[in-house]
């Protein structure tokens, strides 16, 4: 893959284009990456607000029909449902890994067995995410670890 950035300085937005020879998984890929960056997330603590960029997060959980976005150290309350959180965030980046979790994939560290047939995914900020078996595979997938 060959990456090329030209300056061009009477332009009013940046453009991106991609040349590719087919459309594939790895073109979605990148198109989700690069949408995700006008992406803000509307956030409160002690009913200050914050937009915080999508890549600061680590996970989304409902608790108490309240969602919450889990950062690096921070925890805001959003007023999304997890649904809406779904439809917003690109596949490639985001996916749901239990009834109420939506996990930053780019944020996992590791993996590890646990009870019942799920999987733990502990991050980068070394909390751990319980994967229910429902999303293993999917979760798998998407990392590449299973062929289509």
């Amino acid at each position: 893959m060959k990456v090329m950035i030209e300056e061009i300085r009477n332009i009013d937005d940046t453009e991106v284009y991609i040349k590719c020879k087919s459309r594939d998984e790895l073109v979605e890929r990148i198109v989700a990456q690069i949408k995700l960056l006008d992406i803000k997330i509307i956030g409160k603590i002690n009913e200050r607000i914050f937009q915080i960029a999508p890549y600061e997060i680590y996970y989304f959980e409902s608790v108490d029909n309240k969602v919450f976005a889990y950062s690096e150290s921070k925890v805001y309350e959003t007023n999304y449902k997890l649904y809406e959180l779904e439809n917003l965030l690109p596949d490639a980046s985001f996916m749901r890994v239990n009834k109420n979790t939506i996990l930053n994939i780019s944020k996992i560290q590791s993996f590890g067995a646990s009870i019942n047939g799920r999987m733990n995914a502990r991050l980068k900020n070394h909390e751990e995410v319980v994967v229910s078996r429902t999303y293993m595979f999917a979760l798998k997938k998407l990392l590449g670890g299973l062929k289509k």
